[in-house]
């Protein structure tokens, strides 16, 4: 199964897995209007599509996403459009970062070569970013004279710590899959080669083996403890949500296929 009407994102299943492949590799990757909406376009469709139960992202070609496209076609109509976007407060790029953030699906960053400016800032939107030895993540904003953008200065600091966040923001540095990974940026690291069947097992195993209504309670929780002020406060809400999974057909299958010593066969009901 594939989804045909996208200029520049393929879409492809396997399984559980939907991949979303940015597809401009003459650009890197890089962004223009039409791949921004339709970036925003596909978590809705991946959001309503029920066989879908975890989402990788990566690019075609040598690159991950090189951010913006700052050749693109800058008539004063289509700037109005691309700048302020939706015409309100959070911005184009804004929009682009919300509809990735509140998808309530396990999402995993595939890094295949640069992820700078606002492509790094995609891959920082996924739950999970698994890097190429050969990725190169650059924070570029300071070094264009703008402030880092897609979510970025949230996102970040929330992964890394605020200190070392404002010093990658602030030099502006390249660094390599394995510096990401050290840093903390990327989960994994691994050989070129083995990128995408990396990522594809990973995604494979967490739509297999793990609830989709788990995963999806399981993603609430943990980022609305982001906003939590206590631990007494956020213990309210995670009990909502453990009281929603324990009433589902889901939890009586896990559960006996934990006494039966199988794999489960989740149906996500």
């Amino acid at each position: 199964m594939t989804y045909k009407d996208y200029e520049t994102l393929v879409i492809d299943f396997t399984g559980y897995v939907a991949t979303v492949r940015m597809n401009r590799p003459e650009k890197l990757n890089a962004f223009d209007q039409i791949m921004g909406k339709e970036l925003i376009k596909v978590t809705d469709d991946l959001k309503n599509n029920d066989d879908v139960r975890c989402i990788i992202l990566t690019g075609t070609g040598r690159g991950f996403c090189s951010g913006v496209d700052l050749g693109q076609d800058r008539t004063p109509a289509k700037e109005n459009i691309f700048s302020r976007g939706m015409l309100d407060e959070h911005g184009f790029s804004g929009r682009v970062a919300l509809a990735w953030n509140e998808i309530d699906k396990p999402t995993i960053a595939a890094i295949n070569g640069v992820a700078a400016g606002g492509g790094l800032g995609l891959a920082m939107l996924q739950d999970i970013r698994i890097a190429a030895e050969s990725a190169r993540l650059i924070p570029i904003f300071s070094r264009r004279g703008i402030a880092p953008e897609l979510g970025m200065s949230w996102t970040t600091p929330n992964v890394i710590g605020y200190s070392k966040a404002l010093e990658w923001f602030y030099t502006g540095d390249e660094l390599s899959g394995q510096q990401a990974f050290d840093l903390g940026v990327a989960n994994h690291v691994v050989e070129d080669a083995r990128l995408q069947e990396y990522a594809l097992e990973l995604a494979t195993k967490i739509s297999e083996w793990s609830s989709p209504i788990a995963t999806r309670l399981t993603k609430r929780t943990v980022y609305a403890s982001l906003n939590s002020d206590s631990l007494r406060q956020h213990l309210i809400y995670e009990a909502m949500n453990v009281g929603l999974g324990s009433s589902t057909e889901d939890t009586v299958e896990g559960r006996a296929s934990i006494i039966e010593k199988r794999k489960p066969e989740f149906k996500g009901k």
